[in-house]
């Protein structure tokens, strides 16, 4: 049988109180049975096994590249349990993911700051820098990584910025030390993690997300133990007031990270977030299947964990006006607020409550407090600019008898105030919050222009800002017969106030490993 990349299954055992999250049983010997012909040493210890610590994505890509590069045989059940013991014993704490989880949840915009100029030319000219810093291995697992690293790519050392330096030699010399350093094995992190009592994935949440091309979404979801899986079933609806029935399984690695593969409407997705430590929270992404590039961010609070806003729609309030406003979250049973005239809640959900709230002086906000949550609502009369996200989009071609799926983009505008300088992109300008624009493409330069890009690429919804890509393959109406590619402007305009950004239509992506 063979397996592509994939969010792995794995195994969930139920106690007497709740669903714990535990170690695949038996994975010692799994291991044992499946690694120890090439890998089992004198000591016991396993050869590039046992002095590494990795995220579940990564445990799978390498028993991937057993399968496929060594001739491993598993089933998928096998495959599965070990990718659950690995991440449960060998895996990394909460604290040592949180800053690099735009990696894991395949963030479409995200763009890499943390990592000094080095360490990028040397590791992440091929890969994101955060796919090495979500690793944790010895300082001998470091150095033999490096040589794996020219057994596998023999040509690293002869690619751009390998053969303009010596490559080997800083990588064994300098990356080393460095990558031990800072990612060492054994961390106090992974201890108190190991020994500390992992979040119950089990009950009520509260949701608040977006779907693309719809805007947001909001409601209940249940988590509950059925023959020893964890099942999601629940309801999110629009602005509008449309419902999407959602429904799928929960896979929960290392104790928090919480992979799910659900069903929202009619579409496949998939879930990437990460339970709290104190599990009132589940935070990430989540993506309709086959087209992370239009991943969303998603948000839960568990009920019955306290009180707490997650989101308010609209996101901001006209001047002089009384408007309703849906506050989203966990707990709401009283909302207070800043404005002398806001009316009580004038109806209570399972998912929160709805106020009449009457706006303030431009420039200033209005409060809402749900016990020690607080959310403002900026108030404004005229916006004056827009920026957009994200501001530099990768759109792919696909489908037409090809193996891979368009890669389309949801654009959305924030609007904002130039604050007390009156002047844009300073310090003091106020996020008004997001808008809804009309939306257009123009080319990006004279040579988009020139090679009429904009009448191949594919077509911007004008009121949604979602971009859908034209059909892989050549194009015999094009200059030499090339693909639907091009370079364009995205612009958007509300009520005169404008912004821009750039997306690059581009061809398919053949390997998409599920860390890139």
């Amino acid at each position: 049988m063979k397996l592509r990349y994939s969010w792995v299954a794995l195994g969930l055992l139920l106690t007497s109180s709740h669903l714990a999250i535990a170690a695949a049983p038996d994975g010692a010997k799994l291991i044992e049975n499946n690694c120890a012909a090439c890998h089992k040493q004198p000591d016991g210890t396993y050869s590039r096994i046992s002095g590494q610590r990795k995220t579940p994505e990564a445990w799978q890509m390498t028993i991937q590249r057993m399968r496929r590069q060594n001739g491993l045989e598993l089933d998928a059940n096998t495959q599965r349990l070990i990718v659950q013991y690995l991440s449960d014993t060998q895996g990394l704490a909460p604290s040592e993911t949180k800053d690099l989880r735009y990696a894991l949840d395949r963030d479409p915009a995200a763009q890499e700051v943390k990592f000094n100029n080095q360490f990028v030319e040397m590791c992440g000219r091929c890969h994101t820098a955060a796919r090495v810093a979500l690793q944790r291995r010895t300082k001998d697992e470091w150095r033999t990584h490096i040589d794996f690293h020219v057994g596998q790519f023999p040509t690293i050392e002869y690619q751009s910025l390998g053969r303009d330096r010596d490559w080997y030699k800083i990588a064994v010399e300098t990356m080393v030390p460095l990558l031990a350093e800072q990612y060492p094995l054994e961390t106090e992190a992974w201890t108190q993690w190991k020994a500390a009592n992992k979040p119950d994935p089990v009950g009520s949440w509260v949701v608040s997300s977006s779907i693309a091309g719809v805007g947001p979404v909001f409601g209940v979801m249940t988590a509950s133990p059925k023959e020893g899986v964890l099942h999601l079933e629940g309801n999110l609806q629009s602005l509008d007031g449309k419902t999407y029935p959602l429904k799928g399984t929960v896979n929960i690695y290392t104790g928090y990270e919480w992979r799910a593969s659900v069903s929202l409407g009619e579409q496949a997705y998939r879930q990437i977030l990460a339970l709290s430590e104190d599990g009132k929270n589940l935070e990430g992404r989540h993506f309709a299947k086959g087209q992370d590039n239009l991943s969303t961010v998603f948000k839960a609070a568990k009920q019955g964990t306290g009180t707490q806003i997650l989101a308010v729609y609209p996101e901001n309030l006209k001047a002089g006006k009384e408007q309703e406003v849906v506050v989203i979250g966990a707990g709401i049973d009283q909302i207070t607020t800043s404005s002398a005239k806001a009316i009580e809640p004038l109806s209570k959900m399972e998912f929160g409550a709805k106020v009449k709230v009457a706006s303030q002086a431009v420039g200033a906000s209005v409060d809402l407090t749900v016990g020690e949550s607080v959310a403002k609502l900026p108030v404004y009369d005229k916006v004056d600019r827009l920026s957009i996200e994200p501001p530099y989009a990768v759109a792919r071609v696909g489908g037409n008898g090809s193996s891979t799926p368009p890669a389309n983009v949801w654009f959305q505008a924030v609007a904002w105030l130039n604050g007390a300088d009156g002047k844009p992109n300073t310090e003091d300008d106020i996020r008004i919050g997001k808008v809804n624009p009309t939306w257009q493409l123009k080319p990006f330069n004279e040579e988009a222009e020139k090679l009429k890009d904009a009448e191949f690429v594919g077509k911007m919804d004008e009121k949604m800002g979602l971009f859908a890509t034209a059909e892989a393959g050549p194009n015999p109406e094009r200059v030499y017969s090339t693909n639907n590619a091009g370079n364009m402007k995205v612009l958007a305009d509300y009520e005169g106030a404008t912004g821009e950004a750039q997306m690059i239509v581009t061809v398919q992506r053949w390997i998409d490993p599920p860390l890139r």
